[in-house]
């Protein structure tokens, strides 16, 4: 039954007179809640305690996407790395032909044309690598300024929550246990 349905006292009092003062007492003193409003104390903290929740899951998508964000960062740069050590590797091969005079770099001209061959193809792969990082970097620009803004509405939402968990405590704090009462 709704908690703001009139009830009939005649089973508890014997006699119309004192029914009706009841019910009388009763309509007055009653006002029913709003919907979905807590109205216990137990209700108030689990609300609150229930935002607090929803607010750090939201917390924790940010950072995993934070940190996603960042390994990928990472394994491209282990990708980057890797190919500057074989270009330098490729350099080195060279260098070490070239330097042995004219009549080694004859005799070894057609490795030596494939390992320039091959340094300018790491090269030409690692400018369009280049000219997507300035792309990504600028794309990156404008989405700092988002993550700010981000960063913004975290810390209101976190100081949301200090509230809410100092209102639960609060509440908390009001509850007067049952063997204190008198």
């Amino acid at each position: 039954m709704p908690k703001n349905e009139d009830y009939k006292l005649a089973d508890l009092e014997s006699g119309q007179a004192s029914t009706s003062r009841f019910e009388d007492e009763l309509r007055r003193s009653f006002t029913p809640p709003a919907a979905g409003t807590p109205t216990t104390p137990a209700e108030r903290i689990e609300e609150a305690l229930c935002q607090v929740q929803n607010q750090i899951r939201e917390q924790q998508m940010c950072t995993e996407q934070d940190l996603q964000e960042c390994l990928s960062k990472a394994s491209s740069r282990v990708a980057d790395s890797q190919s500057v050590d074989t270009m330098f590797a490729l350099v080195q091969q060279v260098t070490s032909m070239v330097s042995q005079g004219n009549e080694a770099l004859q005799s070894n001209l057609r490795q030596v044309r494939e390992l320039i061959a091959r340094l300018s193809a790491n090269l030409a792969q690692q400018q369009a690598i280049a000219d997507r990082q300035i792309a990504r970097s600028l794309h990156q620009a404008v989405s700092a300024m988002a993550e700010a803004q981000n960063a913004m509405f975290q810390s209101m939402a976190i100081s949301e929550m200090s509230l809410l968990v100092k209102g639960a405590q609060d509440v908390a704090e009001q509850v007067v246990p049952p063997d204190e009462v008198q």
